[in-house]
């Protein structure tokens, strides 16, 4: 019997369509480590291979690698193994240390990694920012529990002068953990970032207050701040493409001052909350205190910036000349305190811009403390009214607070009206801040009245030029007075 066989010819084609076939999917869908998020929280990830075309058992090494908080690398390699297409590993995040392991992965005719940093669920974590030319930089951070690619935020908390942000971790760990978001805190240190011109003022030029030659954007610390941003958004995988952004007092300099310098930065809201002092939205003004020579930002950028959110957040009670507030000559201009200072940089904005974006927002009762200003924010995120409250400014046409005659002798008097609460204190301090006499008036049908004389240590107070606060738990007013002898 004779068999017929099929004609080699025949199936010379289709095979060589099939074997190409073959080569084109496998090219579609490369060998190796299917790629997740290069940052995520703590705990149980699965891991999938796409296997080669020489195919083979598929075989997994987990290694580990942790940095001290004194900057000690240690690696242990092999600390799990897997086989399979998939593969879960327990990424447990070390107690006092970044976290970051090394996931290894090969079959017969492939093999892959992938790097993975976790970080401890609703809890103050840090990782470092590494960018080419500049020194790291150490961020605080908290992820919440919650985290979610498509509804996360992400805000950046920006420290003061003292460079406490760590502290300043602490403050903003339970928001991140009640709404849902990743605060990031950079930690500019006073080694790598000694000076306010290289923090408050962005390190935009080499020398103090925009003297020397100006630095390339990828010095800036505001550069810096964008691409700590964008490392994270990128490593979790956040879809909002926005940020929110913080700062108290050299951290409110360094805020308002980035949304000059960054225009593109995808900031979604900026509070710049108890800044010092201010680089205004005057043509006519030169940098620092301006945008003028040698920035010659165009009237459209000062008007770009202007149309930006901004808030600019102060605390009623932040009118002390401390040893933190600069008091030179072009600084006082602005004011003699922060309160002061607050209400000329609005003024500017409003001049430049009628319809500007900026808000000037009060936090009543505050003075210079992070705590209470951190607070004043959330309540803004949150369209909240509880904690704050907007200008107009304080002293309206229903309150008012009067000195005469002044300059003062002991026959003067302070009396106020309009006022709403049942007793004013009234509190004298010098220009160095210190209080030197205080008193008490009641208030009877919104009015008061009390003797200069009246004062505990007013009849005392030598010569000189003075500030003098009237409050209440809810208002408050102040004026410079002169005292003779």
């Amino acid at each position: 019997m004779r068999i017929e066989r099929p004609s080699t010819r025949r199936l010379a084609f289709p095979a060589v369509m099939l074997a190409a076939l073959s080569t084109l999917g496998h090219e579609a869908q490369a060998a190796g480590i299917v790629k997740g998020p290069s940052m995520r929280l703590s705990g149980t990830h699965t891991f999938t291979f796409t296997p080669s075309v020489a195919g083979g058992t598929v075989t997994w090494t987990l290694d580990r690698e942790t940095i001290s908080d004194a900057g000690i690398h240690t690696r242990t390699n092999g600390i799990a193994t897997r086989v399979g297409t998939t593969a879960s590993f327990s990424l447990t995040a070390v107690s006092g240390s970044e976290t970051i392991y090394s996931i290894h992965a090969a079959d017969a005719g492939a093999q892959d990694s992938q790097t993975v940093q976790v970080f401890p669920a609703d809890t103050k974590s840090w990782f470092t920012y590494h960018s080419a030319g500049n020194p790291d930089v150490r961020v605080y951070i908290t992820v919440p529990s919650a985290l979610n690619a498509a509804t996360t935020r992400v805000l950046l908390a920006m420290h003061g002068n003292t460079r406490t942000a760590s502290s300043y971790a602490d403050t903003w760990r339970p928001w991140a953990v009640q709404q849902n978001s990743i605060v990031l805190c950079p930690y500019y240190d006073l080694v790598n970032w000694p000076t306010s011109d290289m923090y408050q003022m962005g390190n935009v030029f080499s020398g103090a207050d925009c003297d020397g030659v100006k630095n390339p954007p990828e010095k800036w610390t505001f550069t810096i701040d964008v691409g700590i941003h964008q490392q994270v958004r990128d490593g979790f995988g956040i879809i909002d493409p926005l940020f929110d952004m913080w700062g108290f007092s050299g951290g409110g300099q360094h805020v308002h001052r980035f949304m000059l310098f960054m225009p593109n930065a995808p900031v979604r809201l900026a509070i710049a909350a108890g800044s010092g002092w201010y680089t205004v939205p005057d043509p006519a003004i030169d940098c620092p205190y301006g945008p003028d020579d040698p920035l010659d930002f165009t009237s459209q950028q000062i008007l770009n910036w202007t149309n930006r959110n901004m808030v600019i957040m102060v605390g009623t009670c932040d009118t002390l000349r401390d040893d933190e507030l600069r008091t030179t000559a072009r600084s006082d201009a602005q004011g003699l305190n922060r309160y002061e200072r607050a209400g000329y940089m609005m003024n500017k904005a409003r001049a430049f811009n009628p319809s500007t974006r900026w808000r000037r927002i009060d936090v009543i009762g505050a003075a210079h403390e992070s705590k209470p200003m951190a607070a004043g924010a959330q309540g803004v995120m949150l369209q909240s009214v509880t904690h704050v409250r907007q200008t107009p400014p304080v002293e309206t046409a229903r309150m008012s607070f009067r000195v005469g005659p002044n300059p003062l002798a002991r026959n003067s008097f302070l009396w106020g009206e309009g006022w709403r609460d049942e007793e004013v204190e009234i509190d004298v301090y010098d220009l160095l801040g210190r209080r030197v006499a205080a008193g008490t008036a009641p208030v009877v049908n919104g009015s008061w009245r009390i003797a200069w004389s009246k004062l505990r240590d007013g009849g005392g107070v030598s010569s000189g030029i003075y500030l003098v606060r009237a409050h209440d738990r809810e208002q408050r007013s102040e004026k410079k007075v002169v005292v003779t002898e």
